[in-house]
């Protein structure tokens, strides 16, 4: 392994960086404001447990580590949409695109919303309805600093909508990727690194100030192509890769408890996908802390569809999403 000397001072750049914000995790309070940027993003990371800071390589790297963006080769529009127990739907959107010299960018939209609720008075009846919406803008970033290292940032701007009252807030992430070898992979991601994230609501009796507690998420991916390179048109592909990638996050650090993704992945020809893992809250299996999940994906010349069901107990969410290649 040849590792240049800018390589090793990026890198303890960004450790000495984020090392902070593990710190002040350690000791965060647990706080679910801004339940969108709870919810993941694409059918094929969802499938995989979550588990994608290293693996990141699409334009959902936006959303799971911007370092991923510097991966892209030229333009990638991604959508998803999710319902769970026709009730709760959330939607992801977000166009990527490389500049060759001066790196990826993305600019990413999340809604997570209820319809139609009903409003009643204090009697119990109704006289009309209302939505929930809670959403997310990110404007994002990575650039390749050399074959082996990775920095990217996003900017995340939030709102959220309930009856009469509305909150606005900010934030921002920072992420990087190291690639020692060609089979290894290291992600490590820090949202919220600043300090915490703000949300202020208003049209409320006391306008409260939400705090985003920093994270942090390390993650490690394995890839490996099995079966001889084969001639299909132009290009030359194996006959199979498995991808296997295991995340740790300190999401849970305010009960004393880290959160722990397992993904992995299958690949026939670069043209169909099979994909499984779980979410697990501090190791325990129980129904209330284990989330599994499984997914298939198929890649066909610029489109890639991929479907994913995440288990949970309180009903299991369906996940379908495109991916238009450019």
């Amino acid at each position: 392994m040849n590792l240049k000397r800018y390589d090793l001072l990026a890198l303890l750049g960004a450790v000495v960086l984020i090392l902070p914000v593990w710190a002040h995790a350690q000791s965060a309070d647990v706080n679910y404001a801004a339940e969108v940027l709870t919810m993941g993003a694409g059918a094929r990371p969802l499938a995989m447990g979550g588990a994608f800071a290293a693996l990141a390589n699409d334009a959902t790297a936006a959303f799971w580590n911007p370092a991923g963006l510097a991966m892209i080769d030229d333009i990638e529009i991604t959508t998803m949409h999710a319902t769970q127990n026709d009730l709760q739907s959330y939607d992801f959107v977000n166009l990527a695109f490389n500049t060759e010299s001066a790196g990826s960018y993305a600019l990413s939209y999340l809604r997570l919303g209820v319809d139609n609720i009903t409003i009643t008075d204090s009697s119990g009846n109704a006289y009309g309805t209302t939505n929930y919406t809670d959403q997310a803008g990110f404007i994002s970033g990575g650039w390749k600093i050399s074959n082996q290292f990775a920095l990217g940032g996003t900017i995340k701007l939030l709102q959220t909508n309930a009856y009469t009252a509305t909150a606005f807030g900010f934030g921002s992430d920072l992420g990087m990727l190291f690639k020692p070898i060609k089979e290894l992979t290291f992600g490590l991601i820090a949202r919220d690194f600043t300090g915490g994230s703000y949300i202020q609501w208003q049209n409320t009796p006391t306008n409260p100030t939400q705090i985003l507690q920093p994270s942090v998420t390390l993650g490690v991916s394995y890839s490996q192509e099995i079966g001889k390179i084969q001639k299909e048109g132009e290009a030359s592909v194996p006959i199979s890769t498995i991808n296997v990638e295991f995340d740790a996050d300190t999401l849970y650090a305010g009960e004393s408890l880290n959160n722990y993704h397992f993904g992995l992945e299958y690949w026939y020809r670069q043209f169909v996908a099979i994909r499984g893992g779980f979410e697990t809250k501090g190791l325990q299996f129980d129904d209330d802390d284990f989330t599994p999940s499984a997914g298939v994906g198929v890649w066909a010349y610029l489109f890639e569809i991929d479907y994913a069901y995440v288990s949970n107990s309180i009903g299991g969410i369906n996940y379908i999403s495109l991916i238009t290649r450019l």
